[in-house]
């Protein structure tokens, strides 16, 4: 963003897919720093440790990150919701365990990790998630690209629409 000459203004846009790209590169970049200052509060455990665990949150998710390219949202975060029932852990413990995994995720480019945990936390309730498998579906990054079905994490991660499974059914963002 700052070697393109710093952010893109609506004013001065000549490619919207330019602004996109640097929300996303930001998004990562809070991502890692938010898992990192998570992880750093976890007693006993060293960053290598807090990096295999994560590691393995990847292959557990991969039929989820998979189906990101293949599916509507609401399909993909009704199996998210199932998995997150069954995981016998508490919606906290997932809560915090995806965040510090998606900045992991981010920071050794493992895309299943850093997706899988934004599915998890979007489907916990937390909207603004929704908005790491728009990006990734609106590039092609550790996902097919389809702007079809990116607008809709997008538009579930802004408000405009609900997340199925939420603690209270269908809760409106």
């Amino acid at each position: 963003t700052n070697a393109n000459g710093g952010f893109a203004t609506l004013a001065a846009m000549p490619d919207p897919s330019q602004a996109l790209s640097e929300q996303f590169c930001l998004g990562r970049a809070a991502a890692i720093q938010q898992g990192e200052a998570l992880a750093r509060a976890v007693p006993g455990v060293t960053p290598q440790q807090v990096a295999e665990q994560c590691k393995a949150f990847g292959p557990v998710l991969q039929d989820h990150v998979t189906a990101v390219s293949l599916k509507p949202a609401p399909e993909v975060l009704a199996g998210v919701t199932q998995f997150i029932a069954q995981s016998g852990m508490s919606p906290a413990q997932l809560s915090g365990t995806s965040k510090i995994c998606l900045g992991v995720g981010y920071a050794v480019d493992d895309t299943n990790v850093a997706i899988g945990s934004a599915l998890v936390l979007t489907a916990l309730g937390e909207a603004g998630y929704a908005a790491v498998p728009g990006h990734h579906l609106a590039d092609g990054i550790g996902a097919t690209r389809r702007p079809d079905l990116s607008m809709q994490w997008f538009e579930l991660s802004g408000g405009s629409a609900s997340i199925p499974g939420s603690s209270s059914g269908l809760a409106e963002l």
